[in-house]
């Protein structure tokens, strides 16, 4: 009992206000029955945290207009307090971001001249990506989670020189679940999944630029402070990530060649809509 005590007193003190940051004990108040009220912070005398009653549309679209205090409440008041490391959704969030962006990649590709996803449903039928597709997929994943990780460190290490003499105690997993946490912008690469875009590169760096501000709000968020700080961190995060990019698309000369999910140009789509369609002929007559 005393253990569960002193779990639950850590984890109520890594509840903060969302519109201030400053530490509560609780987010509501439960009264018998049904009854329940928020809590108001002792500090600014706004409800400690609005969103416990919000449904998640309504936080996911607060986090895309880079609301801080939507920030907050999903890095400290949401999540269950981590002493070190982080926890499972967030590595889900990163593998799903990372997945997304190597799919980005082999959309933007020089050499492809068509869209298969404005192809019609008849020409998928019977199609399966190619042996060199999934490769090069591979390859693309481990290289964006790469870029993932060399963003963290390089964060991470410009948050330590900053902070090592300022602050006895700094928990860095959190700066690592802000930057996971801000990187949700890549769902939007879904986009070209749906619709056809004649400079997709151009889609590309709108998703960058969106994720680079959710970056920005999200360690502004972890820092607690509003000047150059968070700028210089995420700075060197993005430096490291561009360098990296750079060394590999133009030294090593890597580009993508071939689509996961893509047919390569109008004569592929043709020839696998004459493949589905005989398939489907020798299946009725069998």
């Amino acid at each position: 009992k005393e253990q569960c005590r002193e779990w639950r007193k850590d984890h109520e003190e890594t509840m903060i206000c969302v519109e201030c940051g400053q530490p509560v004990n609780d987010l509501h108040h439960q009264f018998r029955g049904a009854g329940i009220r928020l809590t108001r912070c002792e500090y600014c005398g706004c409800v400690a945290d609005k969103y416990v009653e919000h449904e998640l549309v309504i936080i996911f679209l607060d986090l895309v207009l880079h609301k801080p205090q939507a920030y907050r409440h999903v890095l400290f008041n949401r999540s269950e307090y981590c002493d070190a490391g982080i926890s499972i959704r967030d590595v889900q969030l990163a593998f799903f971001a990372v997945v997304l962006e190597a799919y980005s990649h082999t959309q933007s590709r020089d050499n492809h001249s068509s869209w298969a996803e404005l192809a019609q449903s008849s020409a998928w039928r019977g199609y399966t990506p190619p042996p060199d597709a999934w490769k090069e997929f591979a390859i693309l994943i481990m290289f964006c989670f790469a870029k993932l990780c060399i963003f963290c460190i390089l964060s991470v290490s410009a948050a330590y020189v900053l902070f090592r003499r300022k602050y006895p105690i700094v928990k860095y997993n959190y700066l690592v679940k802000s930057i996971v946490l801000s990187n949700f912008g890549r769902c939007f690469c879904i986009l070209m999944m749906i619709w056809d875009y004649d400079s997709p590169r151009f889609l590309l760096t709108m998703i960058n630029l969106f994720v680079f501000s959710s970056n920005f709000v999200a360690i502004q968020v972890w820092t607690g402070s509003t000047r150059m700080a968070p700028f210089f961190i995420v700075l060197a995060g993005w430096s490291a990530r561009l360098l990296l990019e750079t060394f590999v698309c133009t030294g090593l000369g890597y580009k993508p060649t071939a689509g996961l999910l893509s047919l390569r140009n109008d004569t592929d789509i043709v020839l696998y809509s004459e493949l589905s369609t005989e398939r489907s002929t020798f299946g009725q007559v069998q």
